[in-house]
């Protein structure tokens, strides 16, 4: 077993032992940017954006599926300083884990609470939508950015969602009070996916330019 299973394990037990019937909340998105915008065949780019209420995340692991996109440990990974467990691996050639989180013995909450103490600059690009029959699960801005990296024309990248694959899907811990680790609790978590669509102004232009060529060339 990876330092990465361990590591949640021990998270996961302390948070089982100490959470309460009144679990938090997590919420994660897979923005997506398509290299062009109106052909979802394009490739592009992705980033996991997500927010948390209660204090933060303390662990997080993130399950897709990997034949959809494309993730490099040396240069994917966005967390902030206050993680200090930044893992990946491919489990089958199927499945690709991410996982991140806390030490627990100098902790930092309210990574990921939108309001919370901890600086985020994370802001959700204005031209994001909900991508097909994916929830919306509102606003990200204010939240944490955890990892990004590409896919190629033709993918889609994909969530292993929870509850759908025996356990290895995306899961979290959430920080509840100021002295972690007795106060750590296993969320009900949601994912969603999302894409990045011209504002109005820019299909504006857009639009201009082609009928000036269309002129320039008549």
């Amino acid at each position: 077993m990876k330092r990465s299973h361990f590591v949640f394990a021990a998270l996961l037990s302390m948070g089982l032992l100490s959470s309460s019937s009144s679990a938090g909340n997590a919420w994660f998105s897979l923005n997506l940017e398509f290299n062009n915008s109106a052909d979802f065949n394009s490739g592009g780019t992705w980033t996991a954006v997500a927010k948390a209420d209660e204090r933060g995340f303390s662990a997080i692991v993130l399950n897709f599926v990997s034949s959809s996109l494309n993730f490099d440990p040396l240069t994917g990974f966005l967390t902030p300083a206050g993680f200090e467990v930044e893992q990946s691996a491919i489990f089958g050639g199927t499945r690709l884990e991410i996982v991140e989180g806390d030490d627990l013995i100098d902790p930092t909450l309210d990574v990921g609470v939108i309001g919370g103490s901890f600086p985020s600059s994370y802001v959700d690009d204005p031209g994001l939508i909900v991508f097909g029959s994916n929830a919306d699960l509102g606003t990200f801005t204010g939240g944490v950015q955890l990892a990004t990296g590409s896919f190629e024309p033709g993918d889609i990248p994909t969530w292993i969602a929870p509850g759908t694959n025996l356990g290895n899907d995306t899961n979290a811990l959430l920080f509840t009070g100021q002295s972690p680790p007795n106060h750590v609790i296993e969320p009900a978590v949601f994912v969603t996916v999302r894409y990045v669509v011209p504002e109005p102004g820019t299909l504006l232009l857009v639009g201009l330019s082609l009928i000036g060529l269309v002129v320039r060339r008549k």
